[in-house]
């Protein structure tokens, strides 16, 4: 065993300047693989916001979407006529963003997960949205003055949007008989 020992020793000893130009170049190669990661995950922890779900602006183009589509509905309703609808909203719905716990040791936090766009643009990964939910429901119809066109105007509002009936008011519009 001693034998094979000096053999590979006395072939690989001492380096020759092959060998060490490797050793160098691998060292070079670790030192260079290591630096960048400590930069990058301080970067990571500097741009990290502290908030969790992050509430949707206010999309006016999706509450007049929905007024619009039941103004043209109810309009078609044998009786209901000319008709104007207006809806409240309650908030302004919810983007929830992913989020990856991390344990290192006693301690656990939990980081934002983020997606890569074009270039060095970063914005966080959301995993659901919601839209604000209806809350009260106005109709003002040239049909609102008989009872048996405020009743389906009341049914029709509270199937779609699931609105208590005192929090939906039908109106008779102005200059109908």
């Amino acid at each position: 065993m001693s034998e094979k020992l000096k053999k590979i020793c006395g072939k690989y000893w001492p380096p020759g300047k092959e060998q060490l130009l490797i050793l160098v170049l691998l060292g070079l190669l670790l030192a260079v693989i290591a630096v960048p990661t400590e930069e990058k995950k301080k970067e990571a922890e500097e741009m990290e916001p502290a908030e969790e779900p992050q509430p949707a602006a206010a999309d006016s183009d999706y509450e007049s979407c929905l007024e619009q589509r039941l103004e043209a509905l109810l309009g078609q309703v044998e009786g209901v006529g000319a008709v104007q609808v207006l809806l409240t909203f309650e908030g302004s719905g919810e983007k929830r963003v992913e989020k990856d716990a991390t344990v290192s040791g006693e301690e656990s936090r939990e980081e934002t997960v983020y997606e890569e766009r074009s270039g060095s643009e970063r914005t966080p990964y959301v995993t659901s949205e919601s839209n604000p939910r209806v809350e009260g429901v106005l109709v003002i119809a040239q049909g609102g003055g008989s009872s048996r066109i405020r009743q389906e105007i009341l049914e029709a509002a509270q199937a779609l949007f699931g609105v208590d009936a005192h929090k939906i008011k039908i109106m008779k519009m102005e200059g109908t008989k």
